[in-house]
C-alpha cells in the first residue's frame, strides 16, 4: 500500500514537472539585419543558428531582412536604396521571399544560414536551395517580380512599428525587449541570454549558465555595429 501511495507520488510530481516545463513559454527572439552587414552574417552564423542548432526547442525564432534601406514607390512599385548596394537589396529580397514561401522556421534557418556563411551571398540563393532540398525556380520568380518587392515592403512596414526606432543592425530584440546591453550580450552569447530567460526547465544544453538572478546585466557595455 505504501508502495502504491510513493509511486503514485512520483508519477504525480513527474506529470506536474512535464506539464509546467511544457507551458512555460518560449524565448522569443527577432531578429532585424541587412544580408550584406559584416556584423549580422556574424550574429547569424556563430550565435544564431548554433544556438538554435541546440536548444530550439526553448526558442521562438523570427527574422526580418530589412535593416537600413529607404525605399519609395514608383508608379505603383517599390523601389529601394539599400546601404550596401543593389546586391544587398537582391538578398534581403531572397529571404523575403524564402520567408514567405517556407513558412517553416527550420528550413527558413538552414537557408539563411548557408545564404549569409556564402562568400557572396546575394548569388548563393540557387546553391543553398539545393542544400535545404527546395526548388530555386519560384524564389527566383519572386525575387524578380513585384511580388519580391512587396514582400520587402511589407517588412519595411514591420520594422517602422519598432520602438525604440531602429537605427543599426543587428537588432536583436528578446522576449520584445531591446536595449543597447542586451544586444551586445547576443552578439557574444546568445544562447546564455536564451537560457537564463527561459523560465521553465531548461534543457541540459543549458547547464553550463547560472540563472538570470545570479548573474545580472552588466552595464556600459560597448556596441559594436553598423550606422
Amino acid at each position: 500500500m505504501r508502495a502504491t501511495i510513493a509511486f503514485s507520488f512520483f508519477f504525480f510530481c513527474l506529470v506536474v514537472t512535464r506539464t509546467l516545463a511544457q507551458e512555460a513559454p518560449t524565448v522569443k527572439v527577432h531578429l532585424f539585419y541587412d544580408c550584406m552587414c559584416k556584423y549580422c552574417k556574424d550574429f547569424v552564423n556563430d550565435q544564431l543558428y548554433p544556438t538554435w542548432t541546440e536548444i530550439r526547442d526553448i526558442m521562438d525564432v523570427e527574422m526580418f531582412p530589412f535593416g537600413n534601406i529607404k525605399y519609395s514607390s514608383n508608379g505603383g512599385t517599390w523601389e529601394f536604396t539599400c546601404q550596401h548596394g543593389s546586391d544587398e537589396c537582391q538578398c534581403n529580397t531572397i529571404h523575403a521571399c524564402a520567408k514567405d514561401y517556407f513558412k517553416d522556421i527550420t528550413l527558413e534557418m538552414d537557408f539563411v544560414n548557408c545564404l549569409l556563411g556564402s562568400n557572396y551571398p546575394p548569388n548563393a540563393g540557387p546553391t543553398c536551395a539545393a542544400q535545404v532540398g527546395v526548388d530555386w525556380n519560384p524564389l527566383e520568380q519572386c525575387v524578380c517580380s513585384e511580388e519580391g518587392a512587396n514582400l520587402l515592403y511589407n517588412l519595411a512596414l514591420q520594422q517602422q512599428l519598432l520602438d525604440p526606432e531602429l537605427y543599426f543592425v543587428p537588432w536583436i530584440i528578446i522576449d520584445g525587449v531591446f536595449n543597447l546591453d542586451q544586444n551586445e550580450e547576443c552578439k557574444q552569447d546568445l544562447k546564455r541570454v536564451v537560457c537564463q530567460k527561459y523560465n521553465g526547465t531548461p534543457p541540459s544544453a543549458c547547464d553550463e549558465y547560472p540563472s538570470e538572478t545570479d548573474d545580472p546585466v552588466v552595464e556600459g557595455t560597448t556596441s559594436l555595429y553598423e550606422m
